[in-house]
């Protein structure tokens, strides 16, 4: 088997996992939530606002900052970008988790079971 098909095969195990499900599913009950899709859009227009300031030299005053503080408390009291948030975190995780074993692999180094991992060893 290729490299390129050992990454398909990884791919698709991926996409197979609870954790991907879960993003998903929070992804589209975000996405369907016309509250939480204000919030969210709102936040990042912010955001992009404030970084093209930044690149052009602005710095960025303690309303702007008070005013993109103010969304993400919004974000964090609705259930569903809270959800979406934690689906994010956990599939960040397995990602990571993923990375370190291939590049222990790489290196020559011994990679831990899925179950030790938890332990830390990765």
């Amino acid at each position: 088997m290729s490299i390129m098909e050992k990454a398909e095969e990884l791919g698709a195990e991926i996409v197979e996992s609870s954790e991907y499900k879960n993003l998903k599913a929070t992804e589209e009950a975000v996405e369907a939530d016309e509250d939480a899709k204000a919030l969210i859009d709102e936040f990042q227009a912010k955001q992009q606002q404030l970084r093209m300031a930044q690149q052009n030299g602005q710095q960025i005053t303690q309303e702007q900052q008070q005013e993109i503080q103010s969304i993400q408390a919004k974000m964090q009291d609705n259930d569903k970008i809270k959800e979406f948030m934690e689906s994010q975190q956990e599939f960040n995780k397995v990602m990571q988790t993923v990375n370190q074993i291939i590049t222990k692999a790489i290196q020559g180094e011994e990679a831990c079971d899925a179950a030790s991992c938890e332990a830390g060893c990765c």
